[in-house]
């Protein structure tokens, strides 16, 4: 990945815009990523002043609760959502959360409150990086966190009537299946489990 975030540098240095905001992202752990699963989480940008690695953020685990939601839903994904209080462990939590890969649309620092047509601008003005990440990914499952209204347009999902609500679609641009999902951020995390465990036993055909 190195050499796309030199690409990013550049980009954003035609543009006047500080690479010291650039915050990194990506697969969290490469050696233990899943790469039978390959589960790629996609949100809107990171909260902080200055850019950071996201990947050395949550190296030691999840942090606020946003993460530790994150954490839930991928540990369910990878373990077959076995009952909430077993995965609702720190351990578990962390292991899953390295296994995973997760990126944000916005790779300039935001606040703790995200304006969306600000997130889907930065997302069209980058798609070609965008989706050059996102192939090197190369994800079977995307869990679009708040974003799915921009993935349409990024990964050229066709728009039907049944992709209203959070039911699975197939972006045969990047062969992955999307799934539009809530972002992390101030739900219930026992009702957002059993929910996304809802889906996946509905679609396991589409989602194994």
């Amino acid at each position: 990945m190195t050499d796309i975030w030199k690409k990013w540098e550049l980009h954003y240095q035609s543009l006047g815009i500080d690479k010291s905001l650039i915050s990194t992202d990506g697969i969290i752990f490469p050696e233990q990523f899943n790469k039978n699963k390959r589960i790629l989480f996609v949100m809107k940008e990171t909260n902080a002043e200055k850019g950071f690695p996201l990947t050395e953020f949550l190296e030691s685990g999840p942090h606020k609760q946003m993460w530790y939601t994150t954490a839930k839903w991928a540990a369910g994904i990878l373990n077959g959502f076995p009952e909430y209080s077993e995965i609702n462990i720190r351990s578990k939590l962390t292991d899953a959360l390295q296994q995973v890969a997760i990126i944000n649309l916005k790779k300039v620092t935001g606040s703790s409150t995200s304006n969306m047509s600000i997130v889907n601008a930065y997302a069209h003005q980058d798609r070609d990086l965008l989706l050059e990440q996102i192939k090197s990914i190369n994800p079977k499952i995307i869990l679009s966190c708040g974003v799915f209204h921009s993935l349409i347009w990024l990964l050229d999902i066709p728009v039907k009537a049944d992709n209203i609500g959070f039911r699975p679609v197939r972006a045969k641009k990047v062969d992955s299946v999307v799934i539009p999902w809530r972002h992390p951020n101030r739900v219930n995390s026992v009702k957002s489990y059993q929910e996304l465990k809802e889906i996946f036993t509905k679609e396991k055909d589409l989602l194994s």
